[in-house]
């Protein structure tokens, strides 16, 4: 999961808690009308805490469900609604149904309740609330219950506002991970694609060679017993024509092999970016030959799938620069405050392609929160921007 889900689902989590807040803020409100009063029941105060304690369990965890709303998670987010609104019923029951004090602890749970509904059934529980508090508050008025017409305006402004107001959350949330799921589809179309045209490729260039390799081996071996010269001269085109395929072969897989490093940052920033990482890059004009442009280009890649798995970053800077005829690309992130296993295989791959070229890498944390690698290849830069 990607820390931009991540952080769309605590936005949403601390986002629909405001419904419990709102629950604790109204029971609170009670109490000290009561207290105001003079007007403390002890058994009936212990119930209504009793209840509140469960209410709260029980939100939380559905808070937790409807945040990371999976099909298997359905039936616990129906098991915790039911638990949350019979322990939300109780308190006006054995307190009073004041909209503006233990009232709002149905308001409370209707915000969370109809959270996954559809448009029927958020309407329908949304009357019923209304219902159920405007009748606690008729037929059984504590000494803080106000009037019914009072009643049914803020129950009714409540809970035709905060129920919708909690889907927007959802809404929301749902996006963010629609459009995750649709560039890791895009993503296997593009690899898919790619696979395609290969194999395209390869056909292309190795079909033809080998049916004519096979022919004039056939052929060659019909001529030996009759004309040994053409036979001879018929296996030296089948071996021309072998060297030649396995050129066309080598260079179609050296063209997949080697990165473009400009292209490369620039899809690495798009993909950081998208992932909520602000990503700066510092890449001058021709800064690199070619020699040490695919290494590069593979330790961004690297870096990148290093961030997005292994991090909590908010932000990223790729630079390049020259010094002492050597160009350097650094590479730094936020969130990283462990070391990194420097015999993993992704780090060992990119030093052995850097050392192939004269080159080096390191990478280790800079004790600050900060990740820093850092890679270097000699007589690769140019000198228009080198500096001393």
């Amino acid at each position: 999961m990607t820390g931009a889900i991540q952080r769309a689902q605590r936005i949403t989590m601390w986002s629909l808690g405001f419904s419990l807040l709102l629950a604790w803020i109204g029971c609170a409100a009670g109490v000290g009308l009561a207290v105001t009063g003079d007007r403390v029941s002890p058994p009936r105060l212990a119930v209504a805490a009793v209840a509140l304690l469960i209410f709260s369990w029980s939100s939380i965890r559905l808070v937790r469900a409807l945040s990371v709303f999976w099909p298997r998670q359905a039936r616990r987010s129906r098991v915790e609604t039911a638990i949350s609104g019979a322990a939300a019923l109780t308190i006006p029951l054995v307190q009073d149904a004041n909209p503006a004090s233990w009232g709002m602890v149905l308001v409370a749970w209707l915000g969370l309740a109809a959270v996954r509904t559809g448009r029927l059934t958020t309407l329908l529980l949304s009357l019923g609330t209304i219902t159920a508090g405007v009748v606690i508050n008729a037929v059984d008025p504590g000494p803080e219950a106000v009037g019914v017409e009072v009643a049914l305006l803020i129950y009714g402004v409540l809970c035709l506002t905060v129920p919708y107001a909690n889907k927007l959350w959802i809404w929301i949330l749902d996006l963010t991970e629609q459009a995750h799921h649709s560039k890791d589809a895009e993503a296997r179309l593009a690899v898919t694609e790619e696979r395609l045209r290969f194999a395209r490729d390869l056909h292309d260039l190795v079909g033809h060679s080998l049916s004519v390799i096979a022919v004039k081996s056939e052929l060659a071996g019909k001529l030996t017993a009759i004309d040994a010269g053409r036979a001879a001269e018929q296996m030296a085109e089948v071996r021309a024509l072998a060297q030649e395929s396995l050129r066309q072969i080598r260079s179609a897989v050296r063209g997949y092999r080697v990165l473009d490093l400009a292209s490369e940052i620039s899809s690495v920033r798009a993909i950081l970016e998208a992932d909520g990482i602000r990503c700066k890059v510092d890449l001058p004009d021709d800064a690199v030959a070619p020699a040490a442009a695919g290494p590069f280009a593979w330790v961004v890649r690297e870096c990148a799938t290093n961030i997005l798995r292994h991090s909590t970053a908010t932000w990223c800077t790729i630079t390049l620069w020259a010094a002492d005829g050597s160009a350097v690309l650094e590479v730094v992130n936020d969130g990283v405050t462990t070391a990194v296993d420097q015999a993993g295989t992704g780090l060992a791959g990119l030093t052995e392609r850097l050392s192939a070229v004269g080159g080096a890498l390191t990478a280790q944390p800079s004790g600050d929160g900060r990740f820093v690698v850092r890679a270097t290849a000699p007589a690769a830069v140019s000198p228009s921007w080198e500096v001393a």
